[in-house]
């Protein structure tokens, strides 16, 4: 455990810079946007900016991960650190949803503090039809926040199964063309999955209400943002923790072979 910690602490060390500036930057769009919408009178574009920087959060998880995981690599610590493969993958992981975390949280205050700015500032003939709440920017929230570590691990994955490539000399300048395949097999293969009658007999069983009807529109620009009301299966759910489990320990037993990165 104090091994775990202090893999964390490192990671946090290494990291905080990044996460600062992603904050800032967000922050920075969103003044900047206000003052480009009050200066032009253009309301669509500061409200558009605010959500912008929510939705852009799946790609702020793939920046975040790929980082924490390149930290490392030139320094060849995967290999020469005594701690488990689990230990060193998991705090780079975790490490990587707490930034996550924070940035998510941060971007919902910049969109609540924005919703409460009357349009007319902007715009006197401009209209926002906001449903959103804090409970549905909660929602929201954790909707991302679950992305977000799908994606995590997964990237994890691939980037593993990429550098252990790198031992078997005669593929290793196609390394990039496997995991691509790889990336496309898998998501396939969920779908088929999704698909099967058995999948569809459990994403009916143990069904849990996670999302309310949730909706932001811009009339004028004639664009908007709306989350309906969905359910989740607790059994299906079961089924896709089952399956990022099971990509976790495959990255860990991968990384137990020594790759060289």
């Amino acid at each position: 455990m104090n091994s775990f910690k202090g893999l964390m602490k490192k990671e946090w060390l290494i990291g905080k810079n990044a996460l600062l500036w992603l904050l800032v930057v967000q922050g920075g769009l969103v003044f900047i946007s206000f003052l480009a919408s009050r200066y032009w009178e253009v309301a669509g574009l500061f409200y558009m900016c605010t959500w912008l920087i929510i939705m852009m959060h799946p790609l702020i998880m793939i920046l975040l991960i790929l980082g924490c995981l390149s930290s490392d690599g030139k320094t060849q610590l995967w290999i020469y650190n005594p701690q488990s493969s689990a230990v060193l993958l998991g705090s780079k992981l975790l490490t990587s949803v707490l930034f996550q975390m924070v940035s998510i949280i941060f971007s919902s205050c910049l969109i609540f503090v924005a919703s409460t700015i009357p349009v007319s500032y902007f715009q006197a003939d401009f209209q926002v039809e906001n449903k959103l709440g804090i409970m549905g920017l909660l929602k929201l929230d954790a909707f991302m926040l679950i992305v977000s570590i799908l994606i995590a691990v997964f990237l994890l994955f691939l980037w593993v199964v990429y550098h252990a490539l790198a031992r078997v000399h005669s593929i290793k300048h196609l390394r990039w063309l496997f995991v691509s395949v790889l990336c496309l097999g898998i998501i396939m293969l969920r779908n088929e999955i999704v698909n099967t009658a058995f999948y569809q007999k459990l994403d009916d069983m143990w069904v849990i209400q996670t999302i309310s009807e949730t909706s932001m529109t811009m009339t004028d620009f004639k664009l908007g943002f709306y989350l309906k009301a969905g359910d989740t299966s607790l059994l299906a759910s079961g089924l896709d923790v089952i399956g990022v489990v099971l990509l976790f320990l495959a990255s860990c037993w991968l990384l137990d072979r020594k790759i060289e990165v």
